[in-house]
């Protein structure tokens, strides 16, 4: 059956962080319930999940939820993932069906029900059948599937047999009953802002040839805020509200990601920088603070060479200078390598996979900026990296170490991916720095 894109992006994307050092509840559009099956006795049947939804789209006219049946084999490699091929809208119960076959190398299975953007959502009487011979189908022993069992012990908390998909205060979780005293789980979503498609917030603007997407939030100096390969302005859902507490965030989406439109040609952060310097000056702002992670954050330090006016203070989050070994874990390294293969094999099909190969290309032959190049930037910049990140920890010092205004800050037990692994710690060293690089400070 056919997964719906959005579906199956934000299961891996829920599905993938916890596994990360996370080290604090992260803000997210997407949460619900899952429990894991034993898959042996059923590997290479067919089956059915079913569960009754109900969405209520009057507070986010967007919301919508799915469910979701997933398979693991060794070490919880994702061997499949099947969920509704249209999402569930209507704000009646209606009850929705996921078909597939479980792989033969599967060894569990997770029953999922997602709500995303604010609902609220309805979810009861899941049941999962596997198809034991032609026509004869066999139901599999779910845990509390119309919760009936004791309700949570707090808001947070999940129904007795259930976990919580994605530990996050963004969503609520209630048994509560109806009119006619059946019990259901009642999903809702809490203030959530949906950044990278947020239309209060978003704009879009030509610059350097490009259309380009950005969202704005906050008041004060300007500051820029962009995301690394492959990502969009969703990928700071952690960062955006507190930094907008105390800047203009001006949040983009870099060309061929994101809403930014898509274009031809090689890609390179001295092409991406060109671009902001271009956005600076449409919107009519001489110099802004930047923010930039992974992608973000080599395009900022082009910047800072490149465009040294433009630039008021600089913080990279896992930049590097060149993709070698010296720089760049090896095994990530290969994964690129073995990524542009497939991309490129499969480019002609799908205007989707050309993009991600020439994003991979990038990855492998920029930037290339040497240490002395360094020593012309004249802003003050933050260099942080995790302990664990895919960044080499000499090389990260050795970016702050040749960098006049340069300081450097290894974030404990933290990887690539420390500002969603753990936002408060990540914001908290990026709004230090900033604030010592205010006047009388």
């Amino acid at each position: 059956m056919r997964r719906p894109l959005l579906a199956t992006g934000l299961f891996y994307l829920a599905l993938s962080l916890p596994a990360r050092s996370q080290q604090a509840p992260q803000l997210s559009v997407v949460d619900g319930i899952r429990q894991n099956i034993d898959a042996k006795p059923f590997a290479g049947l067919a089956y059915r999940l079913s569960a009754r939804i109900s969405v209520d789209t009057t507070q986010a006219g967007k919301a919508d939820a799915w469910i979701l049946l997933a398979s693991f084999g060794a070490k919880r490699q994702i061997l499949s993932v099947e969920s509704l091929p249209k999402k569930a809208v209507d704000k009646q119960w209606r009850t929705y069906t996921v078909e597939g076959k479980i792989p033969k190398q599967a060894d569990t299975v997770a029953v999922t029900g997602l709500g995303y953007l604010e609902g609220p959502f309805g979810f009861d009487d899941f049941t999962l059948e596997v198809e034991r011979r032609p026509g004869q189908w066999e139901a599999v022993t779910l845990r509390n599937p119309s919760f009936e069992q004791a309700a949570p012990d707090s808001a947070g908390a999940a129904p007795a047999g259930w976990k919580p998909f994605y530990l996050t205060p963004s969503f609520t979780r209630q048994v509560v009953a109806d009119g006619a005293g059946n019990r259901y789980l009642r999903l809702q979503g809490h203030d959530i802002v949906n950044y990278g498609r947020n239309p209060a917030a978003g704009h879009f603007v030509t610059a350097n040839g490009v259309k380009l997407y950005y969202e704005t939030y906050g008041q004060g100096e300007p500051l820029l805020l962009l995301h690394g390969n492959g990502e969009s302005i969703s990928s700071f859902r952690q960062q955006i509200g507190a930094l907008a507490r105390e800047y203009q965030v001006i949040a983009v989406d870099t060309r061929d990601q994101g809403q930014s439109a898509a274009t031809k040609g090689p890609l390179s952060y001295d092409l991406f920088a060109d671009d902001m310097h271009a956005l600076l000056e449409q919107l009519q702002l001489p110099a802004a603070h930047i923010v930039g992670w992974s992608d973000g954050g080599n395009t900022g330090l082009s910047m800072a060479l490149r465009y040294p006016a433009q630039v008021k203070s600089l913080v990279t989050m896992g930049a590097n200078l060149y993709a070698d070994t010296t720089a760049v874990d090896p095994k990530m390294l290969k994964e690129v390598r073995q990524g542009k293969m497939l991309f490129t094999t499969l480019s002609p099909f799908k205007k989707s996979f050309r993009r991600a190969r020439r994003l991979s290309t990038m990855l492998l032959k920029y930037p290339q900026m040497q240490p002395a190049q360094l020593r012309a930037i004249t802003a003050p910049v933050l260099v942080l990296a995790g302990e664990k990140d895919i960044i080499r920890e000499a090389h990260t010092r050795l970016i702050a170490q040749s960098i006049p205004r340069g300081e450097v800050v290894i974030l404990p037990g933290l990887t690539h991916y420390a500002p969603q692994e753990n936002g408060p710690l990540f914001n908290e060293n990026v709004l230090s720095f900033l604030r010592r690089q205010k006047p009388g400070q």
